[in-house]
């Protein structure tokens, strides 16, 4: 699970806004959704403490035409590697498994290559590793990486999709963050997507995650939704 932006700062961009060096945000609005294309360039990635690269934030319902739409706009590729992350054991965690679990049931025609890593804790490899692996193996020109995502907002949970250029950290949003899943460690274009699943609630006791009651449907939901999307986009 990854707090978005592989950083400790706040999710989706916020504190963005108040940077102009070398930030730009543009909004549209397709297929009934909100897109908010953002590039934060090398200047603005060092002021903000934030990766350089491009990102888009989809809000909306029915979101897997727009997500298509965000993901052909951020990354093209033929030969595609869909990395699911996270741990399959826990629900709210199991986002990037339940993903390609469900593009696998969409490709018929074994048209993506795919792989679940599981986390270190578990197998003793860190995710970054097994794909770059499997990457300088079977050559794909674009790598795309799911997982979940942890907020500070209970209403962004299962309500918004994020998608980076900039690669993913995965376990960050949990204080265990392994290697970077990016370009540069990857060997090939890197597309991080996800979307918030868990909730970071401060209390007397310290931080606690928080999840919806309803998880499993919620993430089931979000997963079908991002595999729609992967299939549409690149199929």
């Amino acid at each position: 699970m990854q707090k978005f932006l592989i950083s400790d700062g706040s999710d989706l961009l916020s504190d963005a806004a108040a940077w102009r060096g070398g930030y730009i945000s543009r909004l549209e609005k397709k297929y009934g959704c909100e897109l908010r294309f953002s590039h934060i360039d090398e200047v603005a990635a060092r002021a903000l403490s934030r990766r350089e690269g491009d990102y888009c934030t989809v809000t909306g319902s029915a979101a897997a035409r727009a997500l298509a739409y965000a993901m052909r706009r951020l990354a093209r590729g033929v030969k595609v590697l869909v990395a699911g992350l996270g741990n399959s054991s826990f629900v709210s965690d199991a986002f990037g498994a339940d993903a390609v679990n469900a593009l696998r049931r969409l490709d018929r025609n074994g048209a993506f290559l795919t792989v679940l890593p599981e986390v270190r804790s578990v197998t003793g490899v860190d995710s970054a590793d097994v794909i770059a692996s499997l990457a300088g193996a079977v050559k794909p020109d674009l790598v795309i990486a799911a997982d979940a995502l942890a907020t500070t907002d209970w209403r962004k949970i299962g309500a918004c999709y994020q998608l980076t250029t900039a690669g993913i950290r995965p376990g960050s949003g949990t204080g265990a963050g392994g290697k970077c899943i990016d370009g540069d460690y990857i060997g090939t274009r890197v597309l991080a997507v996800g979307v918030p699943l868990i909730c970071a609630v401060d209390t007397t006791e310290g931080q606690r995650s928080v999840i919806p009651y309803d998880a499993e449907s919620v993430v089931g939901e979000c997963a079908n939704t991002i595999a729609a999307a992967i299939f549409a986009a690149y199929s």
